[in-house]
């Protein structure tokens, strides 16, 4: 069975612009999200009547220059009577979640894309890395629509989302300048 989504970007496209300090784009900024999802895992589990398909063991999730790694994932979808190929309104995935581009890198105990509302939500020791640069927090959620992201500080710490960033190098003077 092929699944396609209406819109499916499987990553956050923030470049890290929830600081101002860093001017890195990502590659997820124009992301094709019609392009098709692959999706391959240890087993799959079908669920017909309720409308979810949920796969297990090393799942992996590939759209373009993006991967979802998972040890589980449950696709909720859609039919339409005479359609073939069924709408994804959200994907769940659980357990040692990773999303991966060719610029960064973000991990999580869970992640929730809600393909209706285009809202991308990962949680549980939250990190994003991009270069040198990494930001942990407890819960982020990225709006696609409005480009808001917000990313949430640990409870169990003293409830602060925690940034360290790279500096550049100071420039070499110029010769003429003694």
């Amino acid at each position: 069975m092929t699944f396609r989504a209406k819109t499916l970007p499987l990553f956050i496209a923030t470049g890290l612009a929830l600081s101002g300090a860093v001017s890195a784009q990502s590659v997820l900024k124009n992301h094709d999200t019609y392009q098709p999802i692959d999706i391959t895992a240890e087993r799959l589990e079908m669920k017909q009547k309720e409308g979810r398909a949920i796969f297990k063991g090393a799942v992996s999730v590939k759209q373009g220059d993006m991967t979802l790694n998972a040890d589980a994932l449950t696709v909720f979808y859609q039919t339409e009577n005479g359609v073939e190929n069924p709408s994804i309104s959200r994907l769940d995935a659980e357990g040692a979640v990773k999303l991966a581009s060719d610029s960064e890198t973000l991990t999580g105990d869970w992640g929730v894309y809600d393909v209706d509302r285009r809202l991308i939500t990962l949680g549980g020791n939250v990190t994003f890395k991009q270069g040198d640069n990494t930001l942990k927090g407890d819960r982020l959620e990225f709006d696609l629509v409005s480009g808001l992201a917000k990313l949430d500080g640990k409870a169990s710490e003293d409830g602060r989302v925690r940034g360290q960033f790279s500096v550049p190098g100071q420039k070499e003077k110029k010769d003429d300048q003694e």
